[in-house]
């Protein structure tokens, strides 16, 4: 806006309200008048007139009633501007004498256009005014549409203060519009234009400039009210964030330059916004915080009763939204500040915790297989020394001169020396497990049954409570000849004859020739095999009644004093549940377990184990059921490693109570071998420990979840407490920041503040919410 534009506005004549209501509150000048006017300013040159103290420097335009000049105050150097009026014809001498009138009053102010000096008297009549040369804020919005929240929010501040200070004076602009506002070069807003002003005690209406005129403001009969300037300036801010006035649209607009007589338009304008969507363009732009939408939805309320009743209540609210504003940094630090301090305590606390018990389950861990370890070691070297006793046992039961003799008797026997060789010519084992003559003929031999007399009575010394009074239990004990037949045997329980092995030929058991590794017994040719010399550990086999695994203690006869080869072979068998080491609660913390370490298919076969015991109890069959380690597993645990040890039985359908991690270490279990049998050729060789390869392994498991309970315990306690006292913390802080606030707070906003919700007629707007 020109300075040119800014005394036509004091002059009355407002070119925005010209071309937005087509209604002047002044007479226009006459095409003749205008033509007149521009070949004056065309040749101006020197100023109409002299000003006292004054020196006029420049002509700046000319408008519709006379010339602008720039020039100094000569007492104090400041820059001016001079209006003259040349032409007096077109002006409302009354209204313009009004609206000086009113500036003088109000040229206190720094938000108010100055005016610095009158002269009605003059000719031709001027007046001075403040030099003001940055343009007005509808320049700025037509070049920058929105402006930025803390721009306009000061602005719209520096403008309530210059009404405010208007309406102490008793003066109400009633035509607040962004033309009518100019901006310094500080950038600071200035109130112009009071052609349309009126004092707070007159009666006679004002029209204002559409979509910033209140609608009850455009009536021809209204009165002026304090509440015309508070809409005006809530549509100006609204114009500053939204880029246009509220209500206004390219529809309404043509409904108005349609309406024909102004009386029409004004009711048109009025039923625009009575209709009208509530304007919340505001609402929805970035940045607006929910005190500043409520001032500004209050300002635009329709209803005046539900408006701010003065510029002065708009402060107030802007005053405590910059309270509370400043407060929200110390509010939210006080917040997120003990919040920080918690997690940052919480996030350490936790890692110490996890630190603590790592380090406390590694030593745990540590400790534990140590412990297995030696548990290991101690279990290998008390099953050897139970296998020694075994073995003794072997030897002392075959020596004895009752089942010496009775066994020579047997082999005496013409019956049984033809039996012997018929099972023998049917040349393969295998051949022999069925029924046959031979069989049948060697079972009903009379000192036959003598020799399984003797042995059942021996057998019977390891069965039952004898069992547990000798501490070495048997499942069989039997005679085998030269060539591996059967001869003689008792079991621990009755059974049929179809079970009964006595006739059948066991060549390729390892409790025969002395090997590691069982034969095919399809594969071997009897008397192909030679016997053992010594006594044996056989390797584990499964029963052919129970199919549990069992080993067997076996050591040569000889009923001559040719010791080249044995006349018969002397085995006992031992259910590996049986031996006393390896009996064991099933689902207990700590088990032993025993192991096929013999080379082979079969290495890392799970032979003993509690979950087979329990099914034994429970007369289960193990039909077909092989469990065994890999063989990588295996090869750790014999290198001495720490692993997480899963054990094979975990995946049978009842194996549940051995699933997950367990801490294990191996032993090997090193068996008794012969030394030289001496002058003694009739007595085994006596037995002594000598190191050799591992046949079996002992393997001790220790549940892991048992080993770290303590430290689960432990890290539960203390995360429990922390929790509690993190939450005491917490409890404490917003119970403080929350007295803190209600004290520092200020109290509750009067009536028709910001903060209070207000009861808003049709027509207004209580949208809070802010994008």
């Amino acid at each position: 806006m020109t300075l040119v534009a800014v005394f036509e506005s004091l002059s009355g004549e407002s070119y925005i309200q010209r071309r937005e209501m087509n209604h002047d509150q002044t007479e226009h000048q006459s095409e003749d008048g205008q033509s007149t006017s521009k070949k004056l300013s065309m040749r101006a040159t020197t100023p109409p007139a002299e000003v006292p103290g004054h020196r006029l420097t420049r002509f700046l335009g000319s408008g519709a009633f006379g010339q602008v000049w720039v020039g100094i105050n000569l007492n104090t150097g400041r820059n001016v501007a001079v209006k003259f009026y040349l032409h007096r014809g077109g002006v409302n001498w009354s209204l313009l004498s009004r609206e000086v009138k009113n500036l003088v009053t109000l040229s206190a102010d720094r938000h108010v256009v100055q005016v610095l000096e009158v002269g009605w008297d003059a000719d031709p009549p001027y007046y001075v005014m403040e030099l003001v040369g940055g343009g007005s804020l509808e320049d700025l919005l037509e070049a920058r549409p929105r402006l930025p929240v803390t721009e306009a929010v000061e602005m719209f501040r520096a403008i309530c203060v210059g009404l405010s200070h208007c309406h102490s004076k008793g003066v109400l602009h009633c035509d607040i519009k962004p033309a009518n506002i100019l901006l310094g070069d500080d950038g600071e807003p200035r109130l112009a234009d009071f052609g349309q002003s009126r004092l707070s005690h007159e009666q006679t209406p004002a029209l204002g400039t559409l979509f910033y005129m209140a609608p009850e403001q455009a009536d021809l009969s209204s009165t002026p009210d304090a509440s015309w300037d508070v809409y005006a300036v809530g549509a100006i801010l609204y114009r500053m964030l939204v880029g246009s006035p509220p209500y206004r649209s390219d529809q309404v607009v043509g409904q108005i330059d349609t309406a024909g007589s102004l009386t029409k338009r004004l009711e048109r304008y009025r039923e625009a916004i009575a209709s009208g969507s509530l304007p919340d363009g505001h609402v929805q732009h970035r940045g607006v915080d929910r005190p500043l939408a409520r001032i500004i939805s209050r300002c635009l309320s329709v209803k005046p009763e539900a408006r701010y009743g003065n510029i002065q209540q708009i402060l107030d609210d802007l005053d405590r939204r910059n309270e509370s504003r400043s407060r929200k940094p110390l509010m939210l630090l006080g917040i997120v500040g003990p919040l920080l301090v918690l997690l940052a305590t919480s996030f350490f606390g936790y890692r110490s915790i996890k630190q603590a018990s790592a380090s406390t389950m590694s030593a745990l861990r540590t400790e534990a297989f140590g412990s297995n370890k030696l548990a290991a070691s101690f279990a290998a070297r008390t099953l050897e020394s139970e296998i020694g006793r075994y073995f003794q046992l072997t030897t002392d039961e075959a020596s004895r001169s009752k089942l010496i003799e009775q066994l020579q008797k047997t082999f005496d026997a013409p019956e049984i020396q033809t039996s012997l060789k018929e099972i023998a010519a049917m040349g393969s084992p295998v051949r022999t497990h069925g029924e046959s003559d031979p069989r049948q003929r060697l079972l009903a031999v009379r000192e036959r049954a003598d020799l399984d007399k003797i042995l059942a009575e021996r057998l019977s010394r390891y069965i039952g409570e004898n069992a547990k009074e000798r501490r070495l239990r048997l499942a069989t004990m039997f005679i085998t000849d030269s060539l591996g037949t059967i001869l003689g045997i008792a079991y621990d329980e009755q059974v049929d004859e179809e079970e009964n092995s006595a006739g059948r030929n066991f060549c390729y058991r390892t409790y025969f020739h002395g090997g590691h590794i069982d034969h095919s017994k399809s594969d071997v040719s009897i008397g192909e095999i030679a016997p053992l010399n010594a006594t044996h550990l056989s390797a584990a086999f499964p029963s052919t009644a129970t199919r549990l695994w069992k080993v067997a203690v076996s050591t040569p006869i000889y009923l001559t004093d040719d010791h080249s080869k044995p006349d018969a072979i002397f085995v006992v068998t031992i259910n590996l549940g049986d031996f006393e080491l390896l009996q064991s609660k099933e689902g207990a913390n700590q088990v032993a377990v025993l192991v096929e370490a013999r080379e082979g298919t079969s290495r890392g076969t799970i032979l003993q184990h509690p979950l087979m015991d329990s099914r034994r109890t429970a007369g289960k069959k193990l039909e077909g059921e092989k469990y065994q380690m890999s063989t990588e597993m295996m090869d750790r645990l014999i290198g001495g490693g720490d692993v997480d040890y899963l054990d094979p039985l975990a995946g049978a359908d009842d194996g549940d109570a051995y699933d997950g991690p367990w801490i294990a270490a191996i032993q090997p279990v090193e068996l008794p071998r012969p030394l030289d049998q001496g002058d003694d050729r009739k007595k085994p060789a006596v037995l002594a420990n000598v190191r050799d390869n591992a046949d079996l392994l002992v393997l001790v498991q220790y549940r892991l979840e048992k080993v770290m309970e303590p430290v689960h315990q432990m890290r539960s306690a203390l995360l429990f407490e922390g929790a509690a006292a993190l939450m005491s913390i917490m409890a404490v802080t917003l119970t403080l920041w929350f007295l803190v606030r209600r004290v520092a707070s200020p109290g509750s906003f009067e009536s028709g503040s910001v903060l209070e919700k207000p009861t808003i007629p049709r027509g207004s707007t209580e949208t809070m919410a802010v994008k």
